[in-house]
């Protein structure tokens, strides 16, 4: 009968060892499916970010290039788009004009984007133009065509 006991207890010793090590495989799963989905989080972040930020790029080259440009019309750019809208603050005729750029980056489905106030300068004695950021935020929520 000590034999038989013995295979008993063994038995059961393998069952709660096996039933330990399933559970300790499900939180290793469970932590590991909860930092994939952190991962993936971060790349669309970081994409939107990205894409915002070329969108406020090539709407400043824009300015730069021509002082009545009004933004850029939505096109693809790597795996998502950008596009941008420009609404004169003020103006003096020349030398001076003031901008609100509004350029947003979108990424699977979702949408980012940052609110610019730009200033284009041109200095005629030179013939430069200088094409300055003053003041940069982003937008949140449903402000973005405010």
């Amino acid at each position: 009968m000590s034999r038989r006991r013995e295979r008993g207890s063994a038995l059961l010793t393998a069952l709660l060892t096996l039933f330990l090590v399933s559970i300790a495989i499900a939180l290793v799963a469970a932590s590991l499916q909860l930092r994939m989905r952190l991962v993936r989080q971060e790349v669309q972040t970081v994409n939107l970010v990205t894409l915002a930020d070329a969108a406020l790029a090539e709407t400043l080259a824009h300015i730069f290039a021509d002082a009545s440009f009004a933004g850029v019309q939505q096109h693809p750019l790597g795996k998502g788009a950008i596009r941008s809208q420009v609404q004169v603050l003020e103006a003096r005729e020349p030398v001076y004009k003031k901008y609100e750029v509004v350029a947003t980056g979108s990424y699977a489905g979702k949408d980012r984007a940052v609110r610019a106030v730009v200033e284009r300068i041109f200095i005629p004695s030179t013939a430069e133009v200088r094409v300055e950021v003053r003041h940069w935020q982003r937008v949140t929520g449903n402000r973005i065509s405010g």
